[in-house]
């Protein structure tokens, strides 16, 4: 099985950026032992002010979210994982949109071939498929960053939707060298 990175296209320039999340979410709240915390929240952001604003289906900070369409084929591979809503408010066009706040779990599919800067960040990114085989969007456990991996079969899905902001990049597989 392949698997993808998910990112934001950093090509769209005039994407929607929420503003204020920081102060309400941290990076520690969108761990496991921690979400259902957020469920009495009611999560409501402005955005940055900009002259046009192209509301992307993935914003990748400064917490992940998808839009409800892209939510609705997410949620379909895995059902169960963990979904808030966000409601991303632009007061200049007076429009209101709900995002999705996800948390997809963390798992422990690091390869030892994975290569590392000496700061601790990624410098090569390689997986263990036998311990990813069973997830289709997970994070991986292990890493100073937040990357989100989806399957082949989900990538494909949102693939074959008219979805912008989105980007993927195929991830190495230990074993299976790719340059």
């Amino acid at each position: 099985m392949n698997y993808f990175i998910i990112s934001q296209d950093e090509r769209i320039f005039d994407a929607i950026e929420p503003t204020g999340v920081s102060q309400v979410i941290t990076r520690e709240q969108l761990e496991e032992e921690q979400l259902r915390k957020m469920d009495k929240l009611i999560l409501q952001f402005s955005l940055k002010e900009k002259t046009t604003n192209e509301y992307v289906d993935f914003i990748q900070r400064p917490i992940p979210l998808l839009s409800d369409q892209c939510k609705q084929i997410i949620e379909k591979y895995v059902p169960h994982m963990y979904f808030k809503s966000v409601v991303l408010v632009d007061r200049k066009q007076m429009r209101q949109d709900v995002y999705w706040l996800i948390a997809p779990p963390r798992i422990n599919c690091l390869s030892d071939e994975s290569e590392f800067h000496k700061d601790g960040t990624i410098k090569r990114l390689v997986i263990d498929e036998q311990k990813a085989i069973s997830h289709k969007i997970f994070r991986i456990d292990g890493i100073l960053e937040d990357y989100i991996l989806i399957s082949l079969d989900v990538a494909e899905s949102l693939l074959r939707r008219n979805f912008t902001g989105i980007r993927l990049k195929k991830v190495e597989k230990e074993g299976v060298y790719e340059r």
